[in-house]
């Protein structure tokens, strides 16, 4: 775990820090972005428009992702206290399906106002989206959020105890979460937990895999909507599962989980509009 990837005193006096969250979302954003506009060239989508929508993409993914953390968890984090704590999505709290609604809306209003194709546009989207996800996700498991339950088997990892210049213990979360439950001040590890975090980027990396290869064989952009939507949506409803920093809301089921009941169910509708297109076409 390591929250932040730079940490020096300015010449000026303070300290500058880069973390490690931040930094792998941007990574991310570039690799995908890097990857979609090779891709989109291929299929006769102008790369300066594809660059556009991307930039949409990530302005109100963020914004959503962090509006959706922030009503999810606002009591928890006393953003009412102080509201400042809002804007530092540098320190983590973002969430996916936020960011997702609030991406594809973005992404929706610059691919009409382009007059891009949408299907391809989105299919297209689809394919490079999860390189930069498991980027993100690795943000997570080095700011120590999204950590699973405790678990005794051999995949378990321990989160450190984190103290601050006056020796007080301010992390990580999991060893916060704890702590004078499971764990004592002096300790200096969390129980072993889950690595969720690892568990979504290799599945976010095995989509991404999968949607490059048949966008290679199947070439339609178009068709790659919907393996997308069934894939993510059950391997995060699963992931869910083992997660310790989320709730149940209903039914026994995590908001995450929620949402993907209906994320699957699109996906099988765009399968099906997908296969009878083609079906049209190649008849």
């Amino acid at each position: 775990m390591h929250p932040y990837l730079l940490r020096f005193t300015a010449p000026w006096g303070g300290e500058i820090t880069i973390a490690s969250y931040g930094a792998m979302m941007m990574i991310g954003f570039l690799a995908s972005l890097y990857v979609l506009q090779r891709r989109a060239g291929k299929f006769g989508v102008s790369s300066e428009k594809i660059f556009n929508v991307a930039i949409a993409m990530l302005v109100f993914g963020v914004i959503g992702a962090r509006l959706f953390f922030v009503i999810q968890f606002w009591n928890d984090y006393e953003f009412a206290a102080n509201p400042l704590l809002i804007l530092r999505i540098d320190r983590g709290g973002l969430v996916f399906y936020g960011g997702l609604i609030g991406g594809l809306a973005g992404a929706l209003a610059l691919i009409k106002k382009q007059n891009l194709p949408l299907a391809d546009t989105f299919g297209l989207i689809a394919s490079a989206g999860p390189l930069g996800h498991a980027f993100g996700r690795l943000g997570c498991f080095l700011n120590g959020c999204c950590y699973g339950e405790i678990t005794t088997s051999a995949i378990g990892l321990r989160f450190p105890r984190i103290l601050d210049s006056e020796q007080r213990i301010v992390g990580s979360q999991p060893f916060l979460d704890h702590l004078n439950r499971y764990v004592e001040q002096t300790d200096a590890w969390s129980m072993p937990v889950h690595a969720t975090q690892l568990y979504e980027v290799g599945y976010n990396l095995f989509i991404f895999a999968l949607l490059s290869l048949l966008l290679v064989r199947r070439n339609r952009p178009s068709e790659l909507i919907g393996p997308y939507l069934i894939i993510y949506g059950t391997a995060r409803f699963i992931n869910e599962i083992f997660r310790a920093d989320t709730r149940a809301v209903a039914m026994g089921l995590t908001i995450a989980q929620l949402l993907c009941i209906p994320l699957v169910l699109a996906g099988g509708v765009a399968m099906i509009i997908a296969y009878r297109t083609y079906g049209r076409h190649k008849s």
